[in-house]
C-alpha cells in the first residue's frame, strides 16, 4: 500500500515547465522567447553590411552559429577548444543567441512592424487584466492566432492557459501577484511558475513558492555534481549570458571577423 499524504513535488519537472511558460509569455509580449541582452546598437556599420550580416545569420543553423562564435571568440584572444563538440544545452542556448542577434539588429536598424507589436502587447495586457473565464479564453484565442505562434508550434501554451482558466484566475487574485506598473517581468515569472504547477499537477501557489525559493547552491535539488553548478534553466541562462560578455564588443570589433569566418566555413562546407 502506498504512503499516504501529499506526494513530493518534482522540482526538475517544475523547472522544465517554468522555462517553457516563461519563454511563451515572453514570446507573446515581446515577439521573442527570451529577454534581449543589453547590447549596444550596431552603430558604425553601413546598412549594406548589416544586411549582409542578417542574411548570414538567417541562413545559419544553431550549430553553425555556435561554431562561428567559437572561432570568432578565439580570434579575439580568448582560450577556446575549437575541437569541442557542443552539448545539447550549448546548442539550445546558441539557438536562443542566434534569434536574439537577429532580433536586436532588426530592432536597431530596420523599421519595426509597429501594428504587430502593439497587437501582441494588447493581448498580453488583456490576459494579465482578465477577471473572468471568458476574458482569459478570449485573450488565449487571440494569442493562439498570432502567425508566429502558429508557425512556431506554440499553440499548446495558450490552450493550456485557457483550459485552466480557473486556476489562472485564482493565482492572479492572490495577494502575492505583482500588481505594480513596473512589475511586468515579475508577472511573467509568477505566471510561468504557477502554470508549471498546473501542468505538473500541484497547486500553482505551491509551485510558485518552491521555484521562487529554489536553492541554487551545493545541496540544492538541481545541483549538478559533475559540473559543480545548479542545473536549473535560470543558472544556465545566467552562465550563458556571462560567457557572452566576452563577445559583447562584437558589434564594434567583431562583426567583420564573424562574417569572414562564416564565409570561410560556408566555402569549406561546399
Amino acid at each position: 500500500m502506498g504512503k499516504r499524504g501529499p506526494k513530493p513535488v518534482d522540482i526538475g519537472l517544475l523547472n522544465v515547465w517554468e522555462f517553457e511558460f516563461y519563454k511563451s509569455f515572453h514570446h507573446l509580449r515581446d515577439g521573442i522567447p527570451l529577454p534581449v541582452r543589453n547590447l549596444p546598437p550596431p552603430s558604425g556599420f553601413p546598412p549594406t553590411e548589416l544586411r549582409a550580416l542578417l542574411t548570414r545569420l538567417n541562413s545559419m543553423s544553431a550549430a553553425e552559429y555556435w561554431r562561428v562564435q567559437q572561432q570568432t571568440t578565439s580570434e579575439f584572444g580568448e582560450t577556446v577548444d575549437l575541437k569541442h563538440v557542443p552539448t545539447d544545452v550549448e546548442i539550445d542556448f546558441a539557438k536562443r543567441d542566434l534569434k536574439e542577434e537577429i532580433y536586436w539588429i532588426e530592432r536597431s536598424s530596420i523599421p519595426q512592424k509597429i501594428h504587430a507589436q502593439i497587437q501582441r502587447r494588447e493581448i498580453w495586457d488583456n490576459l494579465v487584466r482578465a477577471r473572468s473565464y471568458a476574458a482569459v479564453r478570449k485573450a488565449c484565442e487571440q494569442w493562439s492566432k498570432l502567425s508566429d505562434v502558429r508557425a512556431s508550434g506554440l499553440i499548446p501554451y495558450p490552450e493550456h492557459v485557457g483550459a485552466n482558466a480557473g486556476q489562472f484566475l485564482t493565482m492572479k487574485r492572490n495577494s502575492r501577484f505583482p500588481r505594480s506598473s513596473y512589475g511586468d517581468d515579475s508577472r511573467i515569472d509568477y505566471l510561468a511558475r504557477g502554470m508549471a504547477g498546473v501542468l505538473v499537477g500541484v497547486s500553482p501557489m505551491t509551485a510558485i513558492e518552491r521555484l521562487r525559493n529554489l536553492k541554487h547552491a551545493l545541496g540544492g535539488p538541481l545541483w549538478n555534481t559533475g559540473e559543480s553548478c545548479c542545473g536549473c534553466w535560470r543558472c544556465h541562462l545566467r552562465s550563458s549570458s556571462e560567457v557572452s560578455k566576452t563577445t559583447q564588443g562584437w558589434y564594434e570589433n567583431g562583426v567583420r571577423a564573424f562574417i569572414k569566418i562564416a564565409d570561410n566555413m560556408k566555402r569549406q562546407k561546399s
